[in-house]
């Protein structure tokens, strides 16, 4: 593998794992739902597999690929043993690879088989959790000795100033993996099937994903780019500094709720509602922009596609912190109907919305600039900024029914596909508009 392609394959690994048992699974599970298919362990599985592939192979790909290739320049150095870091990547894909096969075939199979295939799936399962464990922690170390060398750090500001975010991401990262062997462990040591990891550790790995890692790794990554590519005003660093705070108080406070009294228990939700709301305030993206040197006002952020999205993901990241404060209110004793504390609130708004649409937005502008090449199909990423928005919407308002009308062929159910189909739609042409960019032959100003 070229080490200076090293995101690329990244970015590939991340289409694949949307697009297949991402949103592909999703739309395959809630369509069999909708003809009337029971449910069954089938589903549940294909709930979590659905939900891994989507963090850790779309989002957690991703965002490590263009961090292996940008932040290591941001620090002005080189990035530590680059063919390491390729042998990682294998090592990340046979990981996810294996465990959401593993765990789809162990739900599946409806026909007698012997006790070895299942032995060898479920360890297919367990290795993969270890083999994606392993990599993911591995390039995190990487990361951290590439960033120790480069001039002291009171000489680059820029990269002082995210580098406690970057701190809490990387945490919250790797806890997350050890979340999941947790959940592995588990299941072994009460010799139970790999085919659904236990609900409290898969919980809890899915939120240090969304409320610790995208989060933090979001806002720092904004306050570098966003000047630059999108004219905001300069990131505010004491606001950063504090939601890195929030946000690191948070992780701490979910990894000890089952410990905390109920009173106590909500906190976790309000700090990590308070770090994306300081945070998004402090990449001031709901700023006006700076002027260009050919105008003395500022441009209008409708005429850029790129634009319109980051600022729409940010009004999701604002919304969901909204559903996480919600969460945090019954604990008060405050009368919160039920549908608005569920997690899965926070969790779309956070993933299909802040997440999807941070990524496709940004890696529409900087990934052709990666290859020496300038971004192309802006009619299609206006229709991904729309069926992203879309996505998240439709995701979320099937939760807002009342819990007593959630029964079969109630008006929510075939929002349930559609919001899958609209996700789809929303990485289709994303993954058109990259392919338009890197083969165009208009190549980046030198």
């Amino acid at each position: 593998m070229n080490p200076t392609r090293l995101w690329l394959q990244f970015v590939r690994l991340a289409l694949v794992c949307a697009l297949g048992p991402g949103l592909g699974l999703a739309v395959w599970m809630t369509g069999a739902w909708a003809l009337g298919v029971p449910r069954g362990l089938w589903y549940l599985t294909a709930i979590q597999t659905h939900s891994v592939a989507l963090l850790m192979g779309w989002g957690g790909a991703m965002i490590l690929g263009v961090g292996l290739h940008f932040l290591p320049r941001l620090r002005g150095v080189k990035l530590f043993r680059p063919a390491w870091a390729g042998l990682l990547f294998w090592g990340l894909t046979l990981g996810l690879g294996g465990r959401i096969a593993g765990q789809l075939l162990l739900a599946t199979l409806d026909v007698p088989v012997s006790n070895s295939l299942i032995d060898w799936l479920n360890m297919a399962v367990a290795g993969g959790v270890t083999l994606q464990t392993v990599s993911v922690i591995s390039l995190l170390i990487l990361l951290a000795i590439t960033f120790r060398a480069g001039r002291p750090l009171k000489e680059n500001e820029g990269f002082r100033q995210i580098l406690p975010l970057l701190a809490v991401a990387g945490g919250a990262l790797g806890l997350a993996q050890l979340a999941w062997c947790g959940g592995v462990m588990q299941n072994l040591m009460t010799k139970q099937s790999l085919a659904l990891l236990p609900t409290a550790p898969s919980g809890m790995a899915a939120d240090l994903m969304l409320c610790g890692f995208v989060p933090a790794v979001s806002l720092a990554m904004s306050a570098r780019l966003f000047p630059l590519t999108f004219r905001t005003r300069l990131a505010n660093s004491r606001g950063l500094f504090v939601a890195a705070g929030l946000l690191a108080i948070g992780i701490i406070l979910s990894l000890l709720e089952t410990r905390l009294s109920a009173s106590l228990a909500g906190w976790a939700a309000v700090f990590q509602a308070a770090g994306l709301l300081c945070g998004t305030f402090s990449v001031r993206i709901f700023h006006s922009r700076k002027p260009t040197s050919r105008t003395t006002t500022a441009n209008r952020i409708r005429r850029d596609p790129a634009a319109v999205g980051v600022v729409t993901a940010y009004i999701w990241a604002s919304v969901a912190a909204i559903f996480l404060l919600l969460q945090a209110l019954p604990a008060a004793g405050l009368p919160i109907p039920v549908q608005l504390t569920e997690s899965n609130l926070s969790r779309h708004a956070i993933g299909a919305g802040f997440m999807t649409l941070l990524i496709v937005s940004v890696g529409w502008k900087m990934l052709p600039g990666f290859a020496g090449r300038q971004p192309h199909g802006r009619g299609l990423l206006w229709c991904t900024v729309f069926s992203g928005s879309l996505t998240a919407f439709l995701r979320i308002l099937p939760a807002l029914q009342a819990a007593d009308s959630r029964v079969a062929g109630s008006w929510s159910e075939p929002l349930f596909p559609v919001a899958g189909l609209a996700g789809l739609a929303t990485l289709l042409a994303f993954a058109l508009a990259l392919h338009r960019s890197f083969h165009s032959t208009k190549t980046r100003p030198s």
